[in-house]
């Protein structure tokens, strides 16, 4: 089965009580995840890689740090970009585009080059930061290599798009797991990635921890015990890989939402 590249932008802003990240609630008619809390991002498309030179610049040294082929890199940072501004509303780059092209972008109805030459406005890539990779598993119905990037923004707007998506806030990452499963159902990765933010604290601190992350692609396995549905990860037994210390051996569901093993 085929693997989809993605991409996930965390946006990062600075909160009165600390750092604040912004989440999108998908439809509950949609394909994937529906009713899911997650990070704006979604698909790599075609248009992403074939963008021209002109309407985008830097993402030389996340590229780098993914490890990912040039052109593979650069058009998950391209698509990040154009998936931030049509879930939220919010552009990272230059010039600013027409908010009322966010839902014809979305649908395809118009391409991103012609939106930036309407705007006069360009992508800048040097605004996102590598914070993980992570891989469906096997055996699932729809796969994604889905690199997490991080971008800090000041604007304290953004709103969801009503179509794709039907809610969205400014969150801080420890009170999103205190709410638990019941109030705000998210898929394990997000989990993990906002327990890591709840940890780091302030903005400026969740920036500085992404230049020393572990960028190596995580694939979990699917568990088969009939009694914890959940992801086994690098150093569970019944995963292939030996462990990994930034990332928990297992994320089970239970009664109260996700938890980690160590």
């Amino acid at each position: 089965m085929s693997v989809t590249p993605a991409a996930t932008v965390v946006l990062v802003r600075a909160g009165a009580d600390g750092a604040e990240v912004f989440l999108v609630q998908r439809h509950g008619r949609s394909g994937f995840m529906p009713n899911a809390w997650v990070f704006p991002g979604g698909r790599v498309e075609p248009e992403d890689a074939a963008l021209p030179s002109r309407w985008w610049s830097g993402g030389a040294h996340t590229v780098a740090r993914l490890g990912l082929p040039e052109d593979v890199g650069r058009a998950a940072l391209i698509g990040g970009v154009r998936e931030t501004f049509e879930e939220s509303g919010l552009w990272l780059g230059h010039g600013a585009p027409d908010p009322s092209t966010r839902a014809p972008l979305a649908a395809g109805e118009v391409s991103l080059a012609t939106v930036l030459e309407q705007a006069e406005a360009s992508l800048d890539l040097d605004r996102l930061l590598p914070w993980a990779r992570w891989v469906t598993p096997e055996g699932e119905r729809r796969r994604f290599d889905t690199v997490f990037l991080l971008a800090r923004v000041e604007d304290a707007g953004g709103r969801h798009d009503d179509r794709e998506t039907v809610a969205s806030g400014w969150f801080r990452p420890a009170d999103v797991l205190a709410a638990g499963l019941h109030t705000m159902g998210l898929a394990p990765p997000t989990w993990w990635t906002l327990h890591e933010l709840a940890q780091v604290g302030d903005a400026e601190a969740v920036v500085a921890a992404a230049a020393s992350r572990d960028l190596a692609p995580v694939q979990p396995v699917l568990s088969s015990d009939a009694a914890a549905f959940g992801i086994l990860l690098p150093g569970d037994p019944g995963h292939p890989e030996p462990r990994r210390p930034d990332l928990p051996t297992r994320i089970t569901l239970g009664p109260d939402g996700w938890a980690a093993t160590p």
